[in-house]
């Protein structure tokens, strides 16, 4: 795969660490992705959000600037990051990271009320359990 690209439809893990997600709020979900440093990997697009209205490349690239702030931040405050969750008109983003693993997933979600993130983050820490370098897109 080159740097920076996807592989398509989700890997290894795509269904156990979807069907996490979904349990989550499977009416919501827009977008799946699992990412590194070097590449990532679709996990679920849902059918009516065009994936050619966002570039997903630089989507992915802006998240990845996560990877520094968590060890900045891991250095400023006494807890741990866990995870971050942007709003925009309409959509919601999440993203976590696992402990100290170079992976990340990124997830989006119809805004249409609140939702427990925190939830959804120690969820997919225990799906990722002691091995969360499994999650590395291929």
């Amino acid at each position: 795969m080159a740097a920076g690209g996807h592989t398509g439809d989700g890997g290894r893990y795509d269904e156990e660490m979807m069907a996490v997600v979904r349990d989550f709020d499977a009416s919501a979900l827009r977008t799946c992705w699992a990412f590194d440093p070097d590449a990532y990997e679709r996990h679920y697009v849902r059918a009516d959000v065009p994936e050619s209205a966002v570039d997903v490349a630089g989507l992915i690239d802006n998240e990845r600037y996560g990877f520094v702030t968590r060890d900045i931040y891991d250095t400023l405050h006494p807890a741990s990051y866990r995870y971050t969750v942007r709003g925009f008109d309409g959509i919601e983003f999440f993203r976590c990271f696992f402990e100290d693993s170079r992976v990340g997933v990124l997830c989006s979600f119809d805004h249409d009320g609140a939702r427990d993130y925190a939830r959804l983050d120690e969820r997919l820490r225990a799906f990722a359990g002691d091995d969360p370098e499994r999650l590395t897109p291929e």
